[in-house]
């Protein structure tokens, strides 16, 4: 059934805890789990956002001067955002834009910070996102995910992912598209605002009529992550497959043994 793939519902209330966002660029947080921010807010949980990249490298810059410049409007559009989606724990990592790297450095920074904020829930891009950030980043959240045994929220942003977990921010959009007109730097570029407002219109698809917008997730334990590994990239018939098959070594062996 299609259920077994997609909910067909949409969740009011994210799982309970200390929450990590753990976002490659600033905006990313904005917007890929914005929403989640304010319903884990709304609940009482502790929020924190950890910007692991300066994002400069989505402009050209003519000297070091404009570049660190760019740099701090970035960073100040993070802030801006955060007072609109209502959270104050807010940190970055200082990593030039697309050199961040998945290494056990990295690992070990993520993991350090997890149990520095003893955070039970960490949200990170999807291992399904392009831009090289992204991906690592989603390297790097796994690992730490494992380690710490905690649990993980992946979020879309480039790239949809296969989703286990749909967000209600129907009464949230608003505000969300608020927060997202801050980064006027990267609006300039591209209608991002309209890109993501249209992957959470499109996240409705399967869900009830009154519902408007919603985010989607891909929630995995860490302990599920260390036992099937190839759940990282969602429950599909795909992976499922995948699952299913012997190693090659065994089905050459079973060939000889017929």
């Amino acid at each position: 059934m299609e259920q077994d793939y997609i909910p067909y519902h949409a969740e009011t209330h994210p799982p309970q805890g200390k929450v990590l966002i753990l976002a490659p660029h600033p905006d990313d947080e904005v917007f890929g789990c914005g929403g989640a921010i304010m319903r884990h807010l709304m609940q009482g949980n502790e929020v924190s956002v950890i910007i692991a990249t300066d994002g400069h490298a989505a402009v050209i810059h003519e000297s070091e001067k404009s570049k660190q410049n760019y740099i701090s409007n970035r960073y100040q559009e993070s802030q801006n955002a955060a007072i609109i989606l209502g959270y104050k724990n807010l940190e970055m990592w200082h990593f030039s834009d697309r050199e961040l790297k998945y290494n056990k450095s990295t690992v070990q920074l993520a993991i350090e910070t997890i149990s520095k904020n003893q955070a039970t829930l960490i949200y990170a891009p999807s291992i399904f996102e392009i831009h090289p950030d992204h991906f690592n980043l989603a390297q790097i959240a796994i690992d730490a995910v494992i380690a710490t045994q905690t649990n993980l929220m992946m979020y879309e942003i480039g790239v949809p992912l296969h989703p286990n977990f749909l967000l209600d921010i129907t009464d949230l959009k608003d505000r969300k598209h608020q927060a997202m007109e801050c980064f006027s730097s990267q609006t300039q570029l591209n209608d991002y605002i309209n890109i993501i407002e249209s992957l959470n219109t499109y996240r409705t698809y399967t869900l009830p009529n009154h519902i408007k917008a919603a985010e989607g997730f891909y929630l995995i334990s860490g302990e599920t992550l260390q036992k099937k590994p190839l759940l990282r990239f969602g429950k599909t018939r795909q992976t499922e497959l995948q699952m299913q098959r012997k190693p090659f070594f065994q089905r050459i062996l079973d060939l000889f043994n017929r």
